[in-house]
């Protein structure tokens, strides 16, 4: 019984942002991740949805661990994952195994290309647009991330992108949080000139898509995957690109649109990438943990001896010292206002006393001075 419990095999843990729109994560990478796990390591691996990038070596999601190795970016988990396929007591299988070294040579340079270009038409969408990104993209990760996170991680996400858009001519100008009214809704102005330049960038980035698009489609050629029936690395990558500029529900549907109408192709290749990997037995999802008002309190460590052993404990250990901090600034925060309020309550009771005190005092005065001209008229018309 222990020799069996010694040699069981440790499970993979795949660590991405959370599933929407039947899709199972809202970035491109951790979709590409899960695919190619699915694909190549099928039952050996759980999928633990996280909203805290900085938990990953690389501050960034995906990221894989195995044992007590971590693996961050997309790359290097298919690096890891094609060194278990070496084993052959892992169950692992190189999913380009019957690629020869010239197609193993294009598919990097085209995996490449997919991350560069059709990663940017992907952020685009959800971060450039002003219509998508408020009405759709914020909203969405506002749902997943826990508060004070919740406020402020969207915009900063959207900052990220902000350069790498730039480069590549895809910020749009009207790309900015619009101004708002005294109570606090969002207005937009009805400018006849950024109409024109709105309509202008929409052409100029509807010309850049159909290249890329138009790149693929090419090399695809008509084939159900690209180098045969069976899919590869480059099928994973593009894919799973190709499916958040399909799936999630847009207002601005621009990329839907142009791939429906004009590329078929590369929307049922993204179809059966998700047929090819839906008739795998499915993994286990551990999802994100809700998050509350409640959340925001402190509590103390069950375990502290834990802690030291475990880098994991570690992160969650500073993640509670802030979270203290925090409470502890927002507390001091509010008790602060709350002084400087009622100080202010006191002084104007205290002049709103006074001059009452010093009103009836004069009219105390007025009454007396009022009292003696009376007697002295009545004793002047005693005299006469």
């Amino acid at each position: 019984m222990m020799s069996a419990a010694v040699t069981q095999p440790t499970l993979c843990t795949l660590h991405i942002w959370p599933s929407r729109w039947n899709l199972p994560s809202i970035d491109p990478t951790c979709i590409a991740a899960l695919f190619y796990l699915q694909l190549t390591i099928p039952g050996k691996f759980e999928v633990m949805e996280c909203t805290n990038p900085d938990v990953s070596p690389s501050g960034k999601l995906p990221f894989l661990t195995h044992g007590h190795a971590a693996v961050s970016s997309i790359p290097a988990i298919i690096s890891f994952v094609s060194s278990l396929a070496k084993s052959t007591t892992s169950g692992a299988r190189d999913l380009d195994a019957s690629l020869s070294a010239p197609q193993r040579a294009k598919r990097t340079a085209w995996c490449s290309h997919v991350e560069a270009n059709i990663g940017d038409l992907v952020a685009y969408s959800f971060y450039s647009l002003d219509d998508n990104f408020w009405k759709l993209t914020n909203p969405t990760m506002s749902s997943m991330l826990p508060i004070p996170q919740r406020y402020y991680v969207p915009g900063r996400i959207r900052e990220m992108h902000r350069p790498r858009l730039e480069a590549a001519g895809l910020w749009t100008q009207a790309a900015s949080e619009p101004e708002k009214d005294s109570f606090g809704k969002r207005q937009k102005k009805n400018d006849p000139k950024d109409e024109y330049a709105r309509a202008f960038e929409r052409d100029k980035v509807s010309a850049q898509a159909k290249g890329s698009f138009t790149l693929y489609a090419k090399l695809l050629n008509e084939q159900k995957f690209f180098f045969g029936e069976r899919p590869t690395t480059l099928d994973v990558y593009l894919a799973s690109h190709i499916l958040l500029l399909l799936d999630p529900p847009f207002p601005d549907q621009l990329m839907r649109r142009i791939l429906e109408e004009s590329y078929p192709t590369l929307v049922q290749h993204a179809r059966n990438m998700q047929t090819e990997v839906s008739q795998i037995p499915q993994y286990h999802v551990t999802p994100a943990p809700e998050q509350s008002l409640l959340s925001l309190i402190p509590r103390p460590l069950s375990n502290p001896s834990k802690t030291k052993e475990s880098p994991m404990d570690e992160a969650d250990l500073r993640f509670r010292r802030m979270r203290w901090t925090w409470f502890a600034l927002a507390f001091g925060g509010v008790a602060c206002y709350a002084v400087q309020l009622w100080m202010k309550v006191t002084i104007v009771r205290a002049r709103k006393a006074r001059r009452v005190q010093r009103h009836g005092t004069d009219q105390e005065h007025k009454t007396e001075v009022t009292t003696e001209d009376d007697e002295d008229e009545g004793a002047r018309d005693g005299d006469e």
